[in-house]
């Protein structure tokens, strides 16, 4: 993992965590209550522009600037959804590019997409 992710979670559509992990000695900000809120949040707006997709293609990620942090969301070619903190330290579209490259071949499983 990145040393600028704070945190990552794969999510299925039902807002189940198949994955996590965080840097090490990282103080999470948010509860674990607040972090599956946050799972259901972006389930449901990631549902709603799927009804546009037709029309504007389909997202590729969401990011979010916050005080403390940045969190992406970015839907997986598996279906499920992957959350990730990332440190406002800078790098920010290095650390995206990274990611997007990494699910463009790899599903939730770790397997070779079209393999």
């Amino acid at each position: 993992m990145d040393t600028c992710i704070r945190f990552a979670a794969v999510t299925n559509k039902s807002g189940e965590i198949l994955a996590k992990g965080s840097k090490p000695n990282t103080k999470l900000y948010l509860s674990p209550e607040e972090t599956q809120e946050t799972i259901h949040h972006a389930i449901s707006a990631w549902s709603s522009r799927e009804k546009h997709y037709d029309k504007i293609g389909e997202g590729l990620y969401t990011l979010a600037v916050y005080e403390k942090l940045r969190r992406a969301t970015i839907p997986l070619p598996s279906g499920n959804l992957l959350l990730v903190t990332i440190d406002n330290a800078g790098g920010q579209q290095q650390i995206m590019e990274k990611i997007l490259n990494e699910v463009k071949i790899r599903d939730i499983s770790g397997t070779i997409s079209g393999a």
